[in-house]
């Protein structure tokens, strides 16, 4: 850590380093993905509305990640409460993530659409600023285009609801960061993006590489873990200095995938993503 020594004053080089590292602290927000907590919530041991606090207050996460499974059932009356806890416990609920893989085919494109929407009007009432969708883009020109063309028309209603679009990688395409990268600029316009996550960019036999070549499209990134073994395993440190590397200060979700209890896992994982960013020399 830095010590102040009198008036002695701090090498140039020193200093721009201090400077650097105290705005990257600053900018990067560590939250929890509510998927970590899936067993816990299956057992009954947590409640869904405590997790903001859980969160904030047992953890030292400032926002959440809703899953899409978290919300079945919900009414409009429902959201708004989860919002106040939210809220109330300095965890808001920053983005709503669908992990079920979208078709576009015949007549799944409008429930794919229908969907889109839905978890929309979720994410709205939730305050979110985003949500996450996981399209199938298979390796057909022809259904891509057609697919980004039904995007390109549910952007309309997205943007109406001042939400950003982020697509999560999925077999097909998306699974290769280039293509990834082609789709988002082929839908177009200022409110799409990418959502990586530390899983699928282990699975393109290039971990640091994915990370790095999505991070600049990124409105979130999911820092899953444990993942990976051997040399394919990306640290949650490894993983969050090479998106810091190419200019990335967004939020990071940590979503613990391991079996047992969460809790233990995450408190470990956050003090260490903090220690990591902490200034020092």
């Amino acid at each position: 850590m830095w010590v102040w020594r009198g008036i002695v004053p701090l090498r140039k080089e020193s200093h721009l380093k201090f400077e650097r590292r105290t705005q990257i602290y600053m900018s990067i927000l560590f939250t929890l993905a509510m998927q970590s907590m899936n067993s816990l919530l299956s057992k009954g041991e947590v409640q869904i509305e405590d997790i903001p606090s859980t969160s904030s207050e047992k953890l030292d996460l400032r926002g959440i990640v809703v899953d899409a499974d978290h919300l079945a059932g919900w009414s409009l009356e429902t959201y708004d409460k989860f919002r106040n806890f939210a809220d109330k416990a300095n965890a808001p609920c920053l983005l709503v993530r669908d992990n079920t893989v979208l078709e576009f085919g015949g007549s799944k494109s409008e429930e794919s659409i229908e969907r889109i929407r839905r978890l929309s009007v979720a994410a709205n009432r939730l305050g979110c600023n985003a949500i996450g969708i996981t399209p199938h883009f298979p390796d057909d020109e022809h259904q891509v285009t057609h697919i980004i063309e039904s995007l390109r028309s549910t952007m309309q209603y997205v943007e109406r609801l001042e939400l950003n679009l982020l697509i999560q990688p999925s077999e097909g395409k998306t699974s290769e960061p280039d293509e990834h990268i082609e789709i988002i600029k082929q839908v177009g316009g200022f409110r799409i993006g990418a959502l990586p996550t530390f899983s699928a960019a282990i699975a393109t036999g290039d971990g640091i590489g994915a990370l790095q070549k999505l991070a600049p499209y990124a409105g979130a990134i999911i820092a899953d873990f444990p993942t990976g073994r051997g040399k394919k395993a990306i640290s949650l440190e490894a993983g969050l200095q090479a998106v810091i590397d190419v200019g990335y200060s967004n939020t990071i979700a940590l979503n613990y995938t391991g079996s047992g209890n969460p809790m233990p896992q995450l408190t470990k994982a956050s003090k260490a993503l903090y220690a990591y960013l902490e200034p020092g020399d």
